[in-house]
């Protein structure tokens, strides 16, 4: 069923929601402060990734995840959701903290989100080229147009929210390389049974 295939995203939009709900200040305390991470708040680490700055921010990656479940609603491989989106979020982190000093805070799903995209499409390459290619080239495409703009690019529909770019990079990255990295081992799997 593809409810249960998604529980995980659906888990997180639940968790953004009622992160949400929380005050300001609190959020807060959940952002990936570069500075306060480094200084004992380890919490920091993951929670960013489930945090948001605003309700409109929440809810662009809510309907991203939306849109994810939809256009891959229909893979028959079983997509481990939960770690892709830990590992990725985990690859984000450490992006940020060893090579994005710039950037001072970062909260926001659409980093993570960017590599379920990459995750899914490398996913899906054997069974729907075209999807998987255009999905690809779009990413990239947008990526490759931040990183252009600088570490921060107000977004074409959110014109007050910031986003960071390097935070897409690492996802579009981290979702690429678990995805290849994934069919590889089934690939090598497949070619001992029938051997």
């Amino acid at each position: 069923m593809t409810t249960l295939k998604h529980r995980p995203l659906i888990a997180f939009a639940i968790v953004s929601i009622a992160i949400m709900l929380l005050p300001q200040h609190v959020r807060e305390l959940l952002y990936l402060h570069i500075e306060d991470f480094k200084h004992g708040e380890y919490w920091r680490f993951f929670s960013a990734h489930i945090t948001h700055y605003s309700w409109i921010h929440c809810l662009s990656n809510i309907i991203g995840l939306l849109l994810l479940m939809g256009i891959f609603s229909d893979v028959k491989c079983k997509m481990h959701w939960l770690i892709v989106a830990t590992m990725t979020g985990a690859a984000i982190s450490i992006g940020l903290i060893l090579f994005s000093t710039q950037l001072n805070w970062y909260m926001g799903f659409s980093g993570i989100l960017t590599g379920l995209y990459a995750y899914a499409s490398i996913k899906v390459l054997n069974e729907n080229i075209m999807l998987a290619v255009i999905i690809l080239i779009a990413l990239a495409g947008y990526i490759t147009a931040q990183l252009f703009e600088g570490e921060l690019i107000s977004s074409l529909l959110l014109a007050n929210l910031k986003t960071s770019s390097h935070a897409h990079a690492y996802g579009f990255s981290a979702g690429i390389i678990y995805g290849l990295a994934e069919q590889y081992i089934l690939s090598n799997n497949t070619a001992k049974n029938h051997s």
